[in-house]
């Protein structure tokens, strides 16, 4: 029996358990329709991706169907059913009908009928040519003749379509349409290897199906080479095909283009081959191409998928403009250079795809190494150490597996030995491509940041290269844009462990047993060997920053030979001259535009040094500056020199007249600033802090008009301030703490600082004036710090506010610990943006609630051991405010208030008006809320998961843990990690709360306190969300002030955890608790 199938791959599991081959099945009488409608049938089904068992031979050479179609019939997901005028005359059909209804009572099948030229009640009441057969049938099929009729009468009552004397071609496009829309989105037929992919899968959808069904939407898919982009493409495509008209996939565009003559025109044509169903195309022209595809398919609901494009024309050839393509289209691309897609479409949404997470890559690489999913016993710590080696990127994973699969232990470390030398030739020709493609500039930012500045902060390394003449706002732009770099929440710039190995081996490359001929130094041993050696005729850049110090003994005329060195950091690293020389700072490069050097060795810069590049000196720990006159230093930008024991002055500033930064934190011995720092019109930051013998500051400091942050903590010396002060318009931080200008002394021009956002005092005896001028009592009707978002008056013997002080409605995060009023005004939920307030050891402080804004954030209070009473749950004022708060050592207000309702009030209302931000509390208490429905004695606990729990009503994690806090300080942490069903633990992430020292010494005696916290879905690890593993493993620890691990049993009495729904919300009964029987402190 000749069989033929669709083009397509087949699905794979049902919404049922069961497994299924095809998706349609067709069942017709063959002599009727097999060589017109039902072929015809065939083909479109075939043609839009519905893999389709169609049975050619219908050949009845028995009495009974055979095995072999009853078991297509129970692998299919959906039977359509054609009844024409003589399908009842065939006992094979009849049998295949009844096999069909059997699986759609057994299996939920979709069953389609199609009433061909017949009447449907003919068909359910068994007469005309439905009728006729029945005769014979009562001899020779007596047993089966209730069943068939039966069969019939079942089939004719269900929804179906019929067809007469209408159009029969669109009848079969609009019938395609609604099995389209029957069988749904396609299943999921993932290649086992392909670990990680359905979760990938489900979010590119999501991403897929951000714009309108009629809409042209593009969508490009992003990331670094190896990464998995075409992988993820091809099973979307296989995934999704099915749902559209037409579809192609066009490979490797890039390779393409880059072998083949008249690249785009050929791609044009097979693009229109694909969708047109290998109707012949005549384009030899780019531009006709264009107006091709736009003709041909702009009525048509296509699947494109532009595999690995590199150049814009690329696009704009092949998928240049929306109205190209029919209503529903979705246009995706995989690409390195997400910059091309945002610049090419006005409206495209960018999956950029994720490394994959470690329990997959252990699977992935298992799956190459060992054909299994998990190592041999002597081969985990070696696979743990590939796997952390190739940092989630399947290419690698991929590629070493393959190596390694099948040789010896010795063989496998021996090879591990070896990558970190020599890494992997087929990994990084892939990891290349996108490095080759940059212009040189850009090849600088990214080998700097490979050698030197993986994981640094993004406007450090800006500063940096924009020292270098390397336009790296730009350059570092492009880097991202070429899925290169990455910045992070916290603003640092990173890339991919591999790009860094790549980047080095570049470098390596030029000079493997040279190092003084390669362009970059970042290791101790090749900077000994160049300094030992007087070579280094090819270095650009050192940068040597050890966590231990270390010591070097050399010629310092070996850095005569670099004429090329530009940028030069050297920490904890000390140089001694070699047979007693004596340092001569003139052997230093004149192309040198970056100078930080921790203990500098020379005493003072000379006179002739001429290095007009320079565009930062940071010389932490040297001994002075310049002892005389030297060359204007006109490109200077940044002086630091802290930690300069020695440095008594600052001499003339007059040589550095574009300085923008003056760093001179702890200098213990600097007396004066020197008049001419008047001159400096573009300077910006002057860090003074904790200059201790600090007398002065120049009078006339009124005209550094570009000063925008003036740091004078721990000044303690300093007895005034230049009434000037309030003429430094560009202001925007004055940190005075600890200062000893008295109160009444401070000069009432701060009250003019309009632009100021930051302001910081400390230890005043009293600060009524400062607090007048804060808010502009008594001054001018324009004087006032309106626009102060930090405000911090730290022990400052403040008992009352003025009224006016709700005024200050910028006001983001206040600090006024250590404070001696015993409330605070009502004025103060004025503040409408403040978002945290630090009132810790207000000891006076007795009551608290209606005054504090709803928006707030989090609130402090550890210590205020008179507060009796504070967030009352009953006041209706107070319901909204569910904000993080610390309350250690408030002994009193757990006492009268309860801690478990003080702490459930507050987590009701963060999950009402707050669901999507963290939320914390510390306060003292022993409770163990019964709310939480998994809890332990023990300092780690067990979350078992529904297969469902991560449905669109959970909201997040709420966590609880009771421990002693004792004397000194100790933080208390939860590592959250998944457990699969193989018990294997994937890293987890950590969330952290620290009782600070200062505050916890003054307990005075340990005491148990109970910490509730609540982690968003949104924070919850993205990947967890899409993986089937049977649990969570919560562990529960504390760490001393060394971040040494203490004795956590001892300290830890109890935890719990609860998965939250929207449900549990109304369900929260903040009094409800089990008293566990041990003392309260002590």
């Amino acid at each position: 029996m000749k069989r033929s199938y669709s083009m397509f791959s087949s699905s794979s599991s049902s919404s049922s358990s069961r497994r299924t081959e095809y998706d349609v099945f067709l069942s017709f009488r063959g002599e009727d329709t097999r060589n017109n409608f039902t072929s015809h049938l065939y083909s479109a089904l075939s043609q839009k991706g519905i893999y389709t068992f169609l049975d050619d031979d219908k050949l009845e050479r028995g009495k009974s169907i055979s095995p072999e179609l009853l078991k297509a019939i129970e692998n299919s997901r959906c039977s359509v059913i054609v009844l024409s005028e003589n399908y009842a005359s065939s006992s094979w059909c009849l049998d295949e009908l009844v096999k069909i209804l059997e699986c759609r009572e057994a299996f939920k099948q979709i069953v389609l009928p199609i009433f061909y030229h017949v009447d449907p009640s003919h068909v359910r009441k068994q007469i005309g040519s439905f009728g006729e057969p029945f005769h014979r049938y009562e001899q020779d099929f007596s047993q089966k003749v209730q069943k068939w009729r039966n069969a019939l009468t079942q089939v004719a009552s269900l929804a179906g379509w019929a067809l007469h004397d209408g159009n029969e071609a669109k009848f079969i496009q609009d019938f395609i349409a609604k099995v389209s829309n029957k069988l749904g989105v396609a299943q999921l037929n993932i290649s086992e290897d392909h670990f990680g992919m359905d979760s990938r899968l489900e979010k590119l959808n999501v991403c897929v199906c951000t714009s309108s069904l009629d809409n042209v939407h593009f969508i490009g898919i992003c990331g670094l080479g190896g990464i998995g982009k075409t992988t993820l493409a091809k099973a979307y495509y296989d995934w999704m095909s099915s749902q559209f008209e037409g579809c192609s996939f066009l490979t490797n565009i890039r390779g393409v283009c880059e072998k083949k003559e008249n690249d785009l025109v050929y791609l044009q044509n097979l693009l229109l081959s694909d969708i047109l169903n290998g109707l012949p195309t005549k384009i030899r022209d780019i531009h006709k191409g264009m107006d091709m595809i736009r003709s041909k398919l702009c009525h048509k609901k296509v699947l494109v998928v532009l595999d690995d494009i590199d150049k814009l024309d690329q696009l704009k050839a092949l998928a240049g403009k929306n109205n190209w393509f029919g209503s529903g289209s979705r246009i995706i691309v995989t690409t390195r250079d997400e910059s091309l897609l945002l610049s090419t479409y006005m409206d495209c949404s960018i999956y950029r795809v994720e490394e994959l997470c470690y329990s997959e890559s252990f699977r992935l690489f298992s799956h190459k190494a060992f054909k299994s999913t998990h190592p041999s016993k002597e081969y985990e710590k070696l696979s743990e150490q590939v796997i952390a080696y190739t940092h989630g990127l399947p290419l690698a994973l991929e590629v070493l597996g393959s190596f390694l699969c099948g040789k010896s232990v010795n063989q496998w470390e021996s090879a591990l030995d070896r990558l970190k030398e020599y890494p992997n030739k087929e990994i990084t020709k892939v990891l290349r491509i996108s490095f080759d493609g940059l212009e040189e500039i850009e090849k600088s930012i990214f080998l700097d940041i490979a050698c030197f500045f993986n994981g640094f902060e993004k406007d450090n390394i800006i500063q940096i290269m924009d020292s270098c003449g390397f336009f790296p706002e730009i350059g570092i732009r492009v880097l991202i844009d070429k899925s290169l770099l990455h910045v992070d929440n916290d603003d640092k710039v990173w890339m991919h462990d591999l790009l860094q190995e790549m980047g080095k081996e570049i470098v390596r490359a030029k000079s493997r047993n040279e190092p003084g001929r390669c362009s970059r130094i970042w290791n101790y041993d090749d900077l000994c060997h160049v300094l030992e050696h007087n070579t280094g005729t090819k270095v650009e850049a050192i940068v040597c920053c050890f966590l231990e110090p270390k010591k070097l003994v050399c010629d310092f005329e070996a850095f005569s030979n670099m004429k090329k060195l530009r940028l030069l950091i050297l920490q904890n690293l000390v140089l001694e001259m070699r047979d007693g020389q004596t340092l001569n700072i003139e052997h230093l490069s004149k192309e040198l535009r970056f100078l930080r050097w921790h203990e500098f060795p020379a005493k003072y810069l000379p006179s002739n040094f001429q290095r007009g590049g320079l565009v930062e000196l940071k010389l932490w720990l040297s001994k002075h500056l310049w002892k005389t006159a030297i060359k204007p230093l006109n490109n200077l930008k940044t002086i630091d020199i802290s930690y300069s024991t020695n440095l008594r002055k600052f001499e003339d500033f007059g040589v550095v007249p574009n300085l923008e930064k003056l760093i001179l934190v702890a200098c213990v011995n600097l007396s004066e600033i020197h008049p001419s720092i008047t001159l400096l019109e573009r300077l910006t930051i002057l860090n003074l802090k904790a200059c201790i013998r600090l007398q002065n500051l120049p009078t006339s400091m009124g005209s550094l008009k570009s000063l925008k942050v003036l740091n004078l903590e721990g000044c303690v010396s300093l007895t005034n301030l230049p009434e000037e002060l309030g003429l430094l318009n560009s202001l925007e931080e004055l940190n005075l703490r600890g200062i000893s200008v008295e109160d009444r002394d401070l000069p009432s021009s701060i009250a003019l600082l309009e632009n100021l956002k930051a302001l910081s005092c400390c230890g005043g005896r009293q600060s009524n004036n400062m607090m007048n001028i804060i808010v502009g009592r008594g001054l001018s009707s324009s004087a006032g710090l309106f626009s102060l978002k930090m405000l911090e008056l730290v022990n400052c013997g403040l008992g009352t506010f003025p009224e006016s002080f709700g005024c200050l409605v910028s006001l983001e995060y206040l600090n006024l610990s250590n404070n001696d009023f015993s409330h605070l005004p009502i004025s103060f939920n004025k503040l409408s943006k403040l978002r945290c307030i630090d009132l810790s050891l207000c000891r006076k402080l007795e009551l608290l609630g209606p005054e504090l804004p709803a928006c707030l954030e989090i609130l402090l209070l550890d210590y205020c051991v008179s507060l009796g009473k504070s967030l009352d749950p009953l006041m209706k004022e107070q319901c909204r405010l569910g904000c993080s708060a610390t309350c250690v050592g408030c002994v009193k207000l757990a006492r009268r208030q309860g801690s478990e309702m003080i702490a459930f009030t507050l987590l009701k209302a963060h999950l009402q008006y707050r669901p999507s931000g963290r939320f914390d509390i510390i306060l003292p208490g022993n409770e163990t809320p019964s709310w939480f429905t998994c809890t332990s004695f023990m300092p780690f606990i067990n979350l078992q998961l529904d297969p469902n729990w991560c449905n669109s009503k959970w909201m997040g994690l709420a966590l609880f843990l009771c421990a002693l806090i004792p004397s000194p300080s100790i933080s208390f942490e939860v590592v959250i990690q998944e457990v699969d069903d193989r018990f294997f633990i994937d890293n987890g992430f950590c969330i952290t709360t620290t009782c600070p020292q200062e505050l916890v010494s003054a307990a005075g005696s340990p005491a148990d306190h109970l910490w509730l916290l609540y982690v968003p879905r949104n924070d919850i690890k993205a990947v967890w969300q899409n993986t089937n593993f049977s649990q969570l493993e919560f562990s529960f620890r504390s760490k001393d002030l060394d971040d040494d691990e203490t004795s956590t049993p001892f300290y830890i009495r109890s935890c719990g955890v609860r998965l939250v729904y929207e449900q549990d919300i109304e369900a929260m009964n903040p009094m409800s608790s089990n008293r566990i029987e041990y003392p309260f402190e002590g």
